[in-house]
This record gives C-alpha cells, structure tokens and sequence, in this order.
C-alpha cells in the first residue's frame, strides 16, 4: 500500500472531524507535542523528526509504524497496539506505557529510555539495540531488555 504525506494541521483537522484511520501516513517535521489521540489507527505510519512530547495516545493501533528522530519525552501511551512498531534515534525520555499495552517485537534502536515506564505485554519481547536504559546507563549492543 502506498503511503500518504500529511501534514499536522490535515491530521488534526481530518482527526476533529471524526476520521479516525490514518493508516500507512507519512508525518515529518511536525509538532504534536502535548495533543491528546484516541482511538486513532497509525498502522503502517511513519513519522520522521516529530515532537510527540506530553503526547497522549489512548486506545490507539501504532503497528508496524515507523518513528525515525522523535521526541517523545514525557509522553503517555495506554490500552494501545504497539506490535513490530520501530523506534530509531528517538528520546523516549520519562515516556510512560500501560501494562496493557501490547508491546510483541517492539524494537528500539538508538534510543533514550532514560526515566521511562516500559509496562506492557506481548508473545515476543521487545529488542533493544544501543539504548540509553531507564537508569541512565548506556546499554551497547542487543538486548531483549534495556
């Protein structure tokens, strides 16, 4: 399937005005910083050099989405699909998850977990690859756990 550029005003308007599938969008350089999604399905997304700080995701399906530079300090992400969703160089800074997320083959490639609640389940662990764990301390290579 191809994938669709949007900007952030389009998500937002299309998102106010109901619409809830945005599946296998593209979404660069923007700013979500503090905005509250539910429901929202970002299947197959990919976002590149986004602000998702104090970002608040409920009941939301993120699989197989791709996020490439995002900020996602302080955000909080709950009763949510994260399955075979990727983070690359992200800052996942103080970014809390729910136990009831379903966090099966997450990856996380280059990230800050620095302070963060990673709860969640899944019938795969999630990968982790030179991480900065939630303690602060720098974890080369692979791991299934920062």
């Amino acid at each position: 399937m191809e994938k669709e550029r949007i900007t952030v005003e389009e998500l937002l308007r299309r998102y106010a005005a109901g619409e809830r599938g945005f599946q296998n969008i593209i979404l660069e350089y923007a700013d979500l910083s503090g905005a509250e999604l539910q429901n929202i399905d970002l299947t197959g997304a990919q976002f590149n050099y986004v602000n998702l700080s104090r970002l608040n995701l409920q009941r939301c399906k993120l699989l197989s989405a791709q996020f490439w530079y995002c900020n996602f300090t302080d955000a909080k992400i709950y009763d949510s699909d994260l399955e075979s969703t990727r983070f690359f160089d992200c800052n996942l800074r103080g970014a809390n998850t729910s136990a009831t997320c379903n966090l099966t083959c997450a990856r996380f490639t280059r990230v800050n977990l620095q302070g963060a609640k990673l709860y969640g389940s899944g019938e795969d662990p999630c990968r982790f690859w030179d991480v900065i764990r939630p303690d602060g301390v720098f974890s080369p290579g692979f791991s299934f756990y920062p």
